[in-house]
């Protein structure tokens, strides 16, 4: 027995000894080509019983010998491959994942690691002096990715270097929730109440699309442009379409901006169907990558606990932490992280255990998630600071909270469809719209907000507290005077780095902000009336989701003054309005497209 245990002791060492070379010498004697599965290896072990021991029908037949089925692994469980430049010479330092996993290339440009069990792709860490490739000339989404196979161990990667280095000074423009559906949304063209039948992918191509290609046109054709989809790129009311993802992602690639999306709740709708669609088109959910002196990350921070129910604030599980903050050691921490995700971190009502209270009285409810201490830990070492990235809530809001003795704003984008295509606003009031943001180092040197088919300068809108809007208004809505000609500017981008004034008979008065649970009468009002897929709650005062955290009213002296209202933002751009501009019709206006 001992002889035996010895044997089998012995050939266990000898599978680990060679699993140990294998891995060792695989970096060394890489070859470019698709690396030969190695067959299985099958360990027989010896029988001390002799083969010519006589036979007797009295006596049974000796047993036959076992055999020890000890093997090396079928399939080769590395992941492996060479990045070169367009010259066919080595790319050391760069990043390579498959998003459990983070390693780096070696001075020739390998690389090697164990594949996770879960991972979909492997891709690498665009550099910022390197080119995004994207899948073509007229789709240009990122396309630094490739999908695991099986039985295929290499990959690798041809990166092309910028010809003037990395890009200090680019445009990034980001867009809240696309979600094109697979259904016709209310839509209106003139003063009546007749909809034209047009598919969402139309609407978001010949509307949000054809505005940015025309801000980009405004650009000097040298200035290098990205932009990132917040998520919700699609959403399957109407039916399932397995075309829909790769219709948004034609759509967003249409300009010459290089695109990046993170997914969604909608992309996935706790169905397994649905993300491999999206990563279909977009590749994997959690990735990063460098322009100029700022590391992008991108989340999948929506988690499913049952059906279609997900956490809300935005969650990550401990494989992804364990990733972010392998990631985050590898970035070079004089940069800038933007951390890009879906759902808000900083609020919401359906917390995952471990989520702490806001303990605000102006949104009750609310919660943060369980994580946002570490990943705000993880960043805490990057020189440049760091930016919370996020859309999901068809709302816009610059969040902010006093975090455990820290100062944080979350900028939640606008949806570029506002209220899934059923009107041309948002639930806030804001415009179906996207965002500018200016970049140079580290520094977001400029940023507004961009609604579709409005002037640049174009960020607010003017209401009367006491108009009534489909039997809402923001007199009832936040305790304002009826009858004093209150006035009421929904300034979309604001934070409170905002000064917003009104000035009456030439001088200034700083108007006053509103900050609490509630709703934007005018868009209640809106949606109550032509609203078709979503409920009234979702857009009133019952969605204890929605924070209006950026109307401003002022009480003027007399309610028959013309009141000029100034509205300057962190970055010194001043916008103006009058209360002549006041919005007093409750349905035919821009929340209608057309013009009088």
């Amino acid at each position: 027995m001992r002889r035996r245990q010895a044997r089998l002791y012995l050939y266990a060492s000898i599978v680990v000894a060679l699993l140990g070379i294998f891995a060792i010498s695989s970096l060394a004697k890489f070859e470019r080509k698709e690396a030969v599965v190695p067959k299985a290896v099958v360990w027989k072990k010896v029988s001390t019983a002799s083969t010519k021991a006589p036979q007797t029908p009295a006596k049974k037949a000796p047993a036959k010998p076992k055999v020890a089925h000890d093997t090396l692994p079928d399939l080769d469980p590395t992941v492996r491959g060479t990045l070169t430049d367009s010259l066919g010479q080595p790319m050391p330092n760069v990043v390579v994942s498959d998003g459990f996993t983070c390693t780096v290339t070696n001075t020739k440009g390998n690389y090697i690691f164990i594949r996770n069990k879960n991972a979909r792709f492997v891709w690498y860490s665009v550099p910022s002096w390197c080119e995004v490739p994207t899948h073509s000339a007229t789709d240009r989404t990122a396309f630094f990715y490739k999908p695991l196979n099986a039985r295929r161990t290499v990959y690798n990667f041809t990166l092309r270097r910028l010809p003037k280095g990395a890009e200090r000074d680019y445009r990034l423009i980001v867009f809240g929730d696309p979600q094109i559906t697979n259904a016709f949304s209310p839509y209106y063209t003139g003063p009546d109440d007749n909809p034209v039948k047009k598919s969402d992918v139309a609407r978001f191509t010949d509307e949000t699309m054809a505005d940015v290609k025309q801000t980009i046109a405004g650009w000097a054709p040298s200035m290098p442009v990205y932009a990132i989809s917040m998520g919700d790129d699609v959403q399957y009311y109407g039916g399932y379409n397995a075309s829909l993802e790769g219709q948004i992602r034609k759509a967003l690639g249409s300009s010459r901006a290089t695109v990046f999306s993170v997914i969604g709740n909608h992309d996935q709708d706790g169905r397994d169907l649905y993300r491999r669609k999206w990563e279909q088109s977009f590749g994997p959910t959690d990735y990063s990558f460098d322009r100029g002196d700022v590391h992008y990350v991108c989340l999948n921070d929506v988690h499913f606990y049952r059906g279609q129910a997900y956490w809300q604030p935005g969650e990550l599980t401990a494989d992804q932490l364990h990733w972010l903050e392998q990631d985050l050691r590898f970035a070079d921490h004089n940069k800038k992280v933007i951390l890009c995700y879906h759902i808000p971190l900083t609020f919401g009502n359906r917390p995952r255990k471990g989520a702490a209270s806001l303990n605000l009285e102006s949104e009750p409810g609310h919660f943060s998630s369980s994580v946002l201490r570490r990943v705000l830990k993880a960043v805490a070492a990057f020189k440049g600071g760091y930016e919370l990235f996020c859309g999901h809530t068809h709302f816009a809001i610059n969040h902010e909270i006093d975090y455990q003795g820290q100062h944080i704003l979350e900028h939640c984008h606008a949806a570029a469809c506002g209220n899934i295509w059923q009107s041309n606003i948002n639930i806030c009031g804001t415009p179906n719209g996207y965002y500018v943001y200016a970049l140079n180092g580290t520094r977001i040197t400029n940023s507004y907000y961009k609604g579709t088919f409005w002037p640049r300068s174009r960020q607010m809108t003017i209401f009367r507290a006491s108009t009534d809007f489909n039997g809402e208004s923001y007199a009832a809505d936040w305790e304002l005077a009826k009858d004093k000609g209150v006035l009421v500017a929904n300034v979309f981008n604001a934070d409170s780095r905002w000064r917003v004034v009104a000035i009456e008979d030439g001088v200034e008065h700083e108007m006053k902000r509103i900050n609490h649970q509630g709703q934007d009468a005018f868009a209640a009002g809106y949606h109550h009336r032509y609203s078709q897929s979503v409920s009234y709650q979702f857009v009133s005062k019952r969605n204890g989701y929605l924070i209006m955290n950026h109307l401003y009213y002022y009480e003027p002296r007399s309610a028959q003054s013309r009141v000029l209202i100034k509205a300057t933002d962190a970055y010194g751009n001043t916008y103006t309005a009058s209360s002549n501009d006041a919005v007093t019709e409750p349905f035919f206006n821009f929340a209608h497209y057309y013009e009088r």
